[in-house]
């Protein structure tokens, strides 16, 4: 009885880690695809961007810099987002005081906003301090627009999604109401 307990329980925790290490690999994989990927989309694409900005004819000079500008800066945010996700751990160990209050490595927030709500906090050492100075010596109030941005998104999605779903119940009651009526 004990060696077929032993067994079974064995075999659970066998099972349970190649599906680790299965899931371990799989995410090891995805990131190798998705960097591979980028690297082989990322100069066709600017390319691309910069062609197709100058062919629109009714475009001006102004208008296809710097749409062109908001494109590189739309990478530079996903490569920020990147970093703030796979040195989570290393960040909040580096610029917190407390690791817990308002970590790095949330999957839709840039480095720079996290240190913006840490600042707010009052949660960074003298080095996330000292990240914050450079970076607002770039841009003024850096971390506290990116931290505000964040904000912004957060309310357009759920507004968004408010308005969504009134859309789709009043497709929902039309869709009653014709078939009451047909």
């Amino acid at each position: 009885m004990k060696v077929r307990n032993f067994l079974k329980r064995l075999g659970t925790w066998l099972g349970e880690f190649f599906n680790n290490i299965g899931n371990l690999i799989g995410a090891f994989l995805l990131i190798i695809l998705a960097a591979f990927v980028f690297l082989v989309c990322v100069i066709p694409s600017m390319l691309w961007k910069i062609i197709f900005s100058f062919k629109k004819e009714d475009r001006k000079a102004r208008d296809i810099i710097s749409g062109t500008a908001k494109f590189f800066v739309g990478i530079a945010i996903g490569i920020d987002q990147i970093g703030n996700v796979a040195f989570g751990g290393f960040f909040n160990w580096f610029f917190l005081t407390n690791s817990k209050e308002y970590p790095f490595g949330n999957t839709h927030e840039t480095i720079s906003e996290v240190l913006g709500w840490n600042d707010a906090l009052g949660n960074l050492n003298r080095k996330g301090h000292l990240l914050v100075s450079f970076l607002n010596v770039i841009e003024s109030a850096h971390c506290q627009n990116a931290m505000q941005s964040g904000i912004y998104a957060a309310r357009y999605k759920t507004e968004f999604y408010a308005r969504l779903q009134s859309r789709l119940q009043t497709i929902e009651k039309t869709k009653t109401f014709l078939e009451k009526y047909s």
